[in-house]
């Protein structure tokens, strides 16, 4: 298949597109839109590894568990490659996005613990919705009318799977489930930022580059913080550990791909694919039945996600 994707490859380093691939990329997006997708499905997959772990250890070792393994496949990706590392204007810039990264996955980690994996997602959403309207000051992008009602469809999807349960929460007393909500939508909002500066990344570093930094800086930062509450790992849990790298490392490609080809607010919508993955995998894996709530709003994201492909 190298053929296929030579005109698409993102991943050499930055310049100006060949005749080739502009021809290729600009009357059709449908790779780049697939990549969106497939960064969501990695995600999710991911997420349901972590929950498995969820009753075994904390949301900083669950957090480490996901860099540390991303590191090693970043780490075999940046030799075979070996991609110009960041300059030195750069480097706040990384430091910045991993930051950002560390936050959305321990907060969002730490939901898991007291969340259905399908609500988790869902509150996740709240990322495309804001990183599609942030774009329009932060990177000057201006949204086709499609957009905003893909966005619209998207949001109504998300409020019609939240706001049920958050009113069922509320009168009782299941705090934790409201501190879940909470934690998810903190991990949403730092996402939304981590998206943001994957756009800008996309234009000036490889990916290879900013894999291997994010997942390094990331482990390297919370280090300290899961050896503070560090727990004696499983052997049976080093594949989920494993996998849960992969998955990572898939999705950050497929998801520095799409940004590359295409504008922030039109990838940031494909994310919403996921909670179908989240629906599935809720069910096979934690017995989590999804409700008529759950599948009126899966309708509404796909049919907003299906506006994309609008002009």
């Amino acid at each position: 298949m190298p053929s296929d994707l030579a005109p698409f490859d993102p991943l050499s380093p930055p310049g100006t597109p060949s005749p080739l691939q502009a021809e290729a990329v600009a009357p059709h997006r449908a790779l780049p839109l697939l990549a969106g997708a497939v960064a969501a499905a990695c995600f999710v997959s991911m997420d349901s590894s972590i929950k498995l772990m969820v009753p075994r250890y904390d949301a900083f070792q669950l957090s480490f568990f996901r860099f540390g393994a991303g590191s090693v496949f970043a780490v075999l990706l940046w030799l075979w490659h070996r991609s110009a590392m960041p300059r030195r204007a750069a480097w706040p810039v990384h430091i910045a996005r991993s930051l950002f990264l560390l936050v959305s996955l321990v907060s969002y980690f730490h939901a898991l613990a007291s969340l259905p994996l399908a609500q988790a997602v869902t509150i996740s959403y709240l990322a495309p919705i804001l990183v599609s309207v942030l774009a329009i000051p932060i990177l000057k992008e201006r949204p086709a009318p499609a957009i905003w009602w893909a966005l619209l469809l998207g949001a109504a999807g998300v409020a019609v799977s939240v706001v049920p349960e958050l009113r069922a929460s509320l009168g009782g007393t299941n705090t934790g489930r409201i501190a879940g909500m909470a934690s998810a939508a903190v991990g949403a909002l730092s996402f939304a930022f981590v998206m943001l500066l994957a756009r800008s990344q996309s234009r000036t570093d490889s990916a290879w580059t900013i894999l291997l930094v994010q997942n390094v800086l990331g482990a390297v930062l919370l280090a300290p913080l899961a050896a503070y509450t560090w727990k004696p790992v499983a052997a049976s849990d080093l594949g989920l550990i494993a996998l849960t790298g992969a998955l990572g490392t898939g999705g950050l490609l497929s998801l520095t791909y799409a940004f590359r080809h295409l504008e922030a607010s039109r990838v940031a919508p494909l994310d919403y694919t996921g909670f179908v993955w989240a629906a599935l995998l809720g069910y096979a894996l934690f017995g989590e039945l999804p409700t008529l709530a759950t599948a009126a709003s899966a309708v509404l994201i796909i049919g907003g996600c299906l506006l994309l492909l609008r002009r």
